[in-house]
């Protein structure tokens, strides 16, 4: 690849799947869009459903594209043996060594039209060395119910949630409302999770409601969109770096291939060198991510004890504890959203509030806390490790791990998470502290619901 240069899970995310701001199954839920009283309909507060479409229903974007005719029926089974072989729908980068953004649309599916466009304006602006890693996909899929957006070994291909993309009334009405399977996970823990992206003291990016009338422009969704871009491409090149593409036996599927090069993945390797070593965090993210039961233990632990157990770790984010893979993916997309936008990722553990459904900022007390959590001096070798691995070493990476990023610093203990992201002397720290539900106004509810890390987003 190029650009800025170029014991473990053997199978486990080759046949189930691998999350990114998803989980670790591909999701194949039935169509919605077949009762006639779901029209859409729009006033000052609900946008109804609308022409939603299952994932039965994806078409190549590009119907003259060299694998429209395969494309869906490979890039949809169920099992992994299922799957088309490699010389069917080889990877990208195996079919076309010096491929084009041209290529990469060839491999598009889409159930709306919107989808394949958005994809493709978004892919227009990426930088390069974003652009080699799709090399690493055989397809992308993005559809109405697709949710939460993931990486399967089982056909080589990514799934994106069209939640992340819509601009439009028109267009978010044909996503579904459907919840995130994950959303109940980690109910009896005892402290919440919150996370966000801030450039100084304001949001690099805004949560939006699927049911409301609010609409947005591609500058809004263009760092969220990105991230989940590294995610997902970071999980593709994890089983398919460019040291493994000459190796490839294309008479076999991609998951066979990919196992059959098991001594090229990527994360396995971080876990040789670099290993998050707090076992506990890694039992409570299964309970969180996995939905584990939890233990008597586990649900007497307070934000703080989660939090000193992070503060002694190597992880990005706490999401990265529930697989190695998902460690690998989050360190890297969050070093290259810095690197782009020069964008904090703020975390903290919170108390939960007694009454979780009818909440205000003041009742989320930090229990621990960091902004810039990529500055932490145990993070950043690890996340230098994931770079290079994808990349190769050069003086830019080195120069940009020296020079670029920032400090991180801690959160006040007992503070509440708006106040203590925002800084108690702005308004919006303010108003996100008052003890009246009423001072949270509807946008900045839900841009703290959004910040609530109920599942990885």
């Amino acid at each position: 690849m190029v650009g800025w240069r170029t014991g473990c899970l053997i199978l486990a995310c080759l046949v189930s799947g691998c999350g990114g701001s998803g989980g670790d199954s591909v999701l194949y839920d039935e169509p919605a869009g077949d009762d006639p009283d779901k029209g859409q309909t729009v006033d000052d507060e609900f946008v109804a459903r609308a022409d939603i479409r299952g994932t039965d229903q994806l078409y190549a974007y590009r119907p003259d594209s060299p694998y429209a005719n395969v494309l869906r029926d490979c890039a949809l089974v169920d099992r992994s043996e299922e799957a088309c072989s490699l010389e069917v729908l080889p990877f990208i980068t195996q079919a076309t060594p010096d491929f084009s953004r041209e290529d990469i649309l060839d491999r598009l599916l889409v159930t709306h039209d919107w989808m394949g466009v958005r994809f493709e304006q978004l892919l227009a602006e990426a930088p390069e060395y974003m652009v080699t890693l799709f090399g690493s996909l055989t397809s992308i899929a993005i559809g109405s119910t697709v949710r939460p957006s993931n990486y399967w070994g089982g056909t080589g291909g990514i799934q994106l949630d069209p939640e992340n993309l819509w601009l439009s009334v028109e267009e978010k009405a044909t996503v579904s409302l459907e919840e995130d399977y994950r959303s109940d996970y980690g109910k009896d823990l005892n402290y919440w999770a919150f996370g966000t992206l801030r450039r100084g003291s304001q949001p690099a990016s805004y949560y939006y409601s699927l049911t409301s009338t609010d609409e947005r422009t591609l500058n809004d969704i263009r760092i969220p969109v990105y991230r989940l871009f590294y995610h997902e491409l970071a999980h593709a090149v994890d089983y398919l770096p460019s040291a493994s593409v000459p190796t490839l036996d294309a008479r076999l599927t991609p998951a066979a291939a990919l196992a059959a090069n098991e001594q090229y993945w990527l994360s396995p390797r971080l876990y040789l060198d670099l290993p998050l070593y707090s076992e506990e965090l890694q039992a409570l993210a299964q309970v969180s991510y996995k939905g584990q039961e939890a233990t008597a233990a586990q649900r007497n632990y307070s934000p703080a004890q989660v939090g000193f157990l992070m503060a002694g770790d190597g992880a990005a984010k706490y999401y990265g504890y529930s697989t190695h893979r998902e460690d690998f993916a989050t360190l890297f997309a969050t070093i290259m959203i810095k690197r782009d936008f020069d964008v904090d990722y703020y975390m903290a553990f919170v108390q939960k509030p007694e009454d979780e459904e009818d909440y205000v900022c003041s009742e989320l007390a930090v229990g621990w806390g960091v902004r810039n959590r990529i500055a932490d001096p145990l993070v950043i070798p690890r996340a230098k490790w994931v770079v290079e691995s994808i990349y190769g070493f050069s003086s830019e990476i080195d120069a940009f791990f020296a020079n670029s990023l920032g400090q991180q610093s801690q959160m006040t203990e007992g503070l509440d998470w708006c106040s203590n992201r925002d800084g108690q002397s702005t308004i919006a720290g303010k108003l996100a502290s008052d003890a009246s539900r009423a001072a949270l106004d509807a946008r900045a509810r839900i841009q703290l619901e959004g910040e609530r890390l109920d599942n990885e987003h």
